[in-house]
């Protein structure tokens, strides 16, 4: 009875089930509008794009299913990301339905992938294309370091080869079209900006010689390879890793050699890159046998020449040292003459330069207790490999009735064509003729404010080799640049003028046409390639 029983329960149990399952199919008959999934038609994209840096890319996207569906836009999510080389790192590049944007990546070659995502399902289809972006930078021009507010701005005059001194192509910000060969990310400036400078160098591990620009501000020093074209690697070009210790981070001044050697300043330090080793050591502004460093000056004057040979100033014990490129101390300059021991000066060194006249030569301005100044020129050739040079005071005397404005000068350079002296106090730029003893008011800038008076450093030529490339190299060889701005708009009425001085102190005249809408110009600098 029990067996029995117990098959007559599952029997009724199992029909109830069978029942309530039934109806409920039943009551649900209808409520479901099953479809199928609608395939879209990812259109007018091809599989290869090349674009050069700096470039907005134009790649728009045709986007319908294939089986009538309307597509709106709002519906979708968009993504573009790119794999360089062989990589399996991704870097999202854009979320618009258009790749309409100038490129986020570096020189080099690219897997891209287009995703479209539909928000309600989740579903997504993609498309995949090859991307190549290359450099059409030119490597000759001027780069102009500007103060905007504050912040440093790189801005490049790109040559035309075929027309050199003229400048058809001007990029603004030139740093943000500069991108991270490992993340893409473009070149940043931190601090305010102080100095150029652009030469052949090379690493420790990359032995070969590359010509790069130098950027210095108040916070950093980075660099970019002009010769690989215009690439930066975030991690390696800092000058940290040019350093034995990682000390200093960062320099206000480099003082280039010709090829792979160079002096860098920073407070009060100055550095010498050795080139067996690629690397800064310690600083040199020390004498050998004895502990510790002297102050030296910020003005600093070194011919061009492979031997990276220099004179500074002691601004402590006020005398004259030099070094060259197997230094790693200074020397005193045991040099006396026309009145001026170089080994003990006994006045404070307003500003130092050197010049290629006169067989190679040096001019700094002095200033005694008494608010006199005085103009020492000094015998400075270009040492050679096989014969020491000899280094003679040619002249000094007092200049404080002959230089007008000299009491509130605060820049100077020296012509390296003919050998004048120029400087600016106040608003005006003045012109020397050291030899005839003459000055002049060579231009008045009135109301503007000069903000830079430079001549351009060349290491690939040298002043001899000049005349054979005058076209082209007349300018950044020779030229005297003056940058300026109107203190009322300081962050776009900046200007660069270079100035050609005529022989027996004639009137200036342009080598190019003036460079405008600046910021304030701190410096400039001419690419060689």
């Amino acid at each position: 009875m029990k067996t029995r029983y117990k098959g007559m329960l599952l029997a009724l149990i199992c029909a109830g089930l069978t029942a309530i399952f039934s109806a409920g199919c039943r009551k649900d008959v209808g409520n479901y509008d099953y479809k199928s999934i609608d395939s879209l038609g990812i259109g007018n994209v091809v599989d290869d794009y090349k674009y050069s840096i700096g470039t907005i890319a134009a790649i728009t996207p045709e986007l319908n299913f294939l089986h009538g569906t309307n597509f709106n836009e709002n519906d979708f999510t968009f993504e573009w990301d790119a794999y360089a080389g062989n990589t399996t790192a991704k870097k999202l590049i854009h979320n618009g339905k258009n790749l309409d944007i100038v490129l986020p990546l570096a020189v080099g070659k690219y897997r891209l992938y287009y995703v479209v995502k539909q928000k309600s399902t989740g579903i997504s289809w993609q498309k995949s294309l090859n991307l190549e972006v290359y450099d059409s930078f030119l490597p000759a021009g001027w780069f102009v370091l500007n103060d905007i507010a504050g912040k440093a701005r790189l801005d490049y005059y790109e040559e035309n080869r075929d027309s050199w001194n003229t400048f058809p192509v001007i990029y603004r910000d030139f740093t943000s079209l500069i991108k991270d060969v490992n993340t893409g990310n473009a070149m940043e400036l931190d601090g305010k900006p102080v100095s150029l400078a652009a030469f052949h160098n090379r690493d420790a591990i990359n032995t070969s010689l590359d010509y790069r620009l130098y950027i210095n501000t108040d916070k950093e020093t980075e660099w970019f390879n002009i010769t690989t074209g215009f690439t930066w690697n975030k991690l390696r070009n800092s000058l940290a890793n040019e350093t034995v210790s990682g000390e200093p981070a960062f320099v206000s001044k480099i003082y280039p050699g010709t090829y792979g050697g160079a002096y860098a300043y920073k407070d009060h330090q100055l550095y010498i890159y050795h080139y067996i080793y690629s690397l800064y050591g310690t600083p040199i502004n020390r004498i050998a046998g004895t502990a510790g460093t002297f102050p030296i000056s910020e003005y600093f004057a070194a011919p061009y020449n492979t031997f990276m040979h220099a004179m500074f100033f002691d601004t402590e014990g006020k005398r004259f040292m030099r070094s060259n490129y197997s230094s790693s101390t200074a020397t005193v300059l045991n040099v006396s003459g026309q009145g001026l021991n170089l080994a003990s000066v006994g006045k404070d060194l307003v500003w130092m330069g050197s010049t290629a006249v006169f067989s190679g030569q040096v001019a700094a301005i002095l200033k005694d207790n008494n608010s006199h100044y005085y103009l020492a020129r000094i015998n400075f050739p270009y040492p050679t490999a096989t014969a020491a040079i000899t280094i003679n005071v040619n002249s000094f005397e007092d200049i404080t009735d002959r230089l007008t404005g000299i009491a509130t000068a605060d820049k100077f350079v020296l012509d390296q064509q003919y050998g004048y002296l120029f400087y600016v106090s106040g608003n005006k730029l003045y012109q020397y003729d050291m030899d005839n003893k003459v000055v002049k008011v060579a231009k008045d800038y009135g109301s503007r404010k000069i903000s830079m008076l430079k001549g351009n450093t060349l290491t690939v030529f040298t002043p001899s080799s000049i005349p054979n490339f005058l076209a082209r190299l007349g300018c950044p060889g020779f030229g005297i640049i003056v940058g300026s701005n109107d203190e009322q708009n300081p962050t776009t009425s900046g200007t660069v003028d270079f100035y050609q001085a005529p022989a027996l102190m004639g009137n200036l005249t342009f080598y190019t046409n003036s460079f405008t809408g600046l910021g304030k110009v701190i410096d400039v600098q001419y690419s060689e390639l």
